[in-house]
C-alpha cells in the first residue's frame, strides 16, 4: 500500500468521523437554520475550511462510504474524482483500490 494514499485516506476518515459527530450536534440547530456547518473532508490534515449543506444532502453523501464532501479545489486527483459540484462544496468519490478500501473500512456508519 502506498504510504501517501494511506495517510490521505486516514485524514479523510478522521474528518468524516468529526462531521458525523458534528451532524449529531447540529441536528438541533438545523431545525432552525436548515443547514449543517461541517469541516472539509479533504485529505489535507491541516485543512480548516468549513462547508455548509442541508441535512438531507448530508444523509445522501453518507449513503456511500466512498463519497466525501470537500471545499472546491480540495480534491486530490490521483486518489479521487469530483462527481458533483454543489453550492459551496464538491462531492468526491474515492478511486478504486486502496483509497476506496480505506474509505469503506473506516466508514462510521
Amino acid at each position: 500500500m502506498d504510504e501517501r494514499e494511506r495517510r490521505i485516506g486516514l485524514n479523510e476518515a478522521v474528518f468524516r468521523e468529526a462531521n458525523q459527530r458534528i451532524q449529531e450536534l447540529n441536528q438541533t440547530f438545523a431545525t432552525f437554520t436548515d443547514a449543517l456547518v461541517l469541516v472539509c473532508e479533504c485529505g489535507d490534515g491541516k485543512c480548516v475550511e468549513q462547508i455548509t449543506m442541508p441535512p438531507a444532502a448530508y444523509e445522501e453523501l453518507r449513503a456511500d462510504p466512498a463519497h466525501f464532501a470537500v471545499a472546491p479545489g480540495h480534491e486530490i486527483p490521483d486518489v479521487e474524482r469530483v462527481i458533483a459540484q454543489r453550492d459551496g462544496y464538491d462531492v468526491v468519490r474515492k478511486s478504486e483500490g486502496v483509497p476506496q478500501r480505506i474509505a469503506e473500512v473506516t466508514d462510521p456508519r
